[in-house]
């Protein structure tokens, strides 16, 4: 049994079974690569999913998008294999291999048997350190990026999130999207990229993560005799992201999209540090704010009893640095303005006075049973694994977390909140038809 500050209730989770320090497998290699096992003796199949220190951070003045562009071009050919040959040596195997990038990483991520891991592995290292960016292929990966941004432009979802961003991170990196704008697109070249590719590509801080049908020193032995080929050689390290304040006063901003039936609205502020105990604190409140049952007190107040949105919810974003504590809602255009004092009314309620203890109850148990069936994946398990990398935590997290929900009060939450949403300090983004 478990105490959750309310009502006490029973805990069918076998917390020895889950990861832990006894099962995680994690070994740093000499030329700065990590590595991080979990063996799932249950699947034929092997996921794996990792990074390179190297994001849209280190784009250069005037060439925002450079390292979306790089990552969608490592796909199309290494120096050992065109396009074709490349492709075709994965899908044979009916495996797959992804990679795209981020405001402080590269990403790659795929699936395969365990017998095709080798192969795949040398295909993956191929990818990440010889890639050729063939001529043909750049010209048509930088149509493609040309039309994506044109189409975003028309998106109210994805511009509410730009104009958020910009006017929230203000001189900040991440005010810019990592995809870039249409006039920085065109200004890059082959040579950007290769140059690019030359300063921060190398295994110096790669974390790889895997999971599935093979035992944790066979994949250590594995990916040690492929990726301890490669080296740093010259690799430089990307920068520290700035120092970061808040704004501090409220803002406003709509951009219009004419045309559109939907408005997209973001209401947010400060989110405390990913995986602090505050992050822990109010990630229950924000279960409770904005995502639970029909997206919690938010979506209950704003589309089931007022009728005035499409959706509406709340989060609390994950991530390295400064993120944002959101509302976020579809609306009929007409219905903006109600909208918005119906989400500052709500907001005003969750800060009065403590949650109940039925609700903290609810998200604590729905916390709680969540964790084997996040763990019922290879590609979950890995998502747990890089998490505990990524935020300097415990091996053991998982068998604490209940322990440390069972702590959270009514109160924790109400007087953690508060630390945060300053009603008079909100940032305001909307895009669609105009006002």
């Amino acid at each position: 049994m478990v105490s959750t500050g309310g009502k006490m209730f029973e805990q069918p989770i076998d917390l020895t079974k889950l990861p832990g320090k006894d099962s995680i497998f994690r070994r740093k290699f000499a030329n700065g690569s990590t590595l991080l096992t979990y063996p799932n003796p249950t699947s034929p199949a092997v996921y794996f999913r990792g990074y390179l220190p190297v994001g849209s951070l280190s784009d250069p003045v005037g060439k925002t998008g450079l390292s979306n562009f790089a990552a969608a071009m490592l796909s199309t050919g290494t120096r050992q294999h065109d396009f074709r040959h490349l492709h075709l040596a994965i899908e044979s195997c009916g495996a797959s291999v992804s990679i795209s990038s981020g405001s402080l990483s590269t990403v790659f991520h795929g699936n395969c048997l365990k017998e095709d891991l080798p192969l795949i592995l040398r295909l993956l290292l191929e990818m990440l350190s010889e890639p050729a960016f063939p001529p043909d292929h750049f010209l048509r990966v930088k149509s493609q990026l040309l039309t994506m941004i044109k189409i975003l432009s028309q998106n109210t979802q994805e511009m509410s999130s730009q104009v958020f961003d910009r006017l929230y991170y203000r001189d900040h990196p991440y005010s810019l999207p990592s995809v870039g704008y249409a006039h920085t697109i065109t200004a890059i070249t082959p040579e950007d990229l290769q140059a690019f590719h030359e300063t921060y590509f190398g295994p110096n801080g790669m974390v790889f993560a895997i999971s599935g049908g093979i035992e944790p020193e066979q994949a250590s032995e594995l990916f040690d005799q492929i990726f301890s080929t490669w080296h740093p050689k010259n690799q430089v390290t990307q920068a520290n992201l700035p120092a970061f304040q808040p704004p501090s006063q409220a803002m406003r901003e709509h951009v219009t999209i004419n045309g559109k039936s939907q408005t997209d609205l973001l209401i947010g502020t400060n989110a405390p540090v990913t995986m602090s105990q505050d992050y822990q604190v109010c990630s229950l409140g924000n279960n409770i704010l904005g995502q639970f049952g029909m997206m919690g007190r938010i979506g209950e107040a704003v589309r089931e009893q007022s009728g005035l949105a499409y959706f509406a919810g709340s989060s609390l974003e994950a991530g390295l640095g400064p993120t944002c504590w959101k509302v976020a809602a579809g609306v009929n255009p007409v219905n903006l303005e109600k909208t918005i004092q119906k989400i500052k009314d709500e907001l005003a309620r969750y800060l009065d006075e403590p949650v109940k203890a039925t609700e903290l109850d609810d998200v604590k148990s729905q916390a709680l049973g969540q964790l084997p069936l996040s763990l019922e994946t290879n590609a979950g398990i890995v998502q747990l694994l890089l998490s505990l990398q990524r935020y300097h935590l415990s091996l053991d997290y998982l068998r604490k977390l209940p322990d440390l929900l069972a702590g959270i009060t009514a109160e924790d939450i109400l007087e953690c909140s508060r630390r945060y949403w300053d009603l008079d300090k909100l940032v305001i983004a909307s895009a669609g038809r105009s006002l």
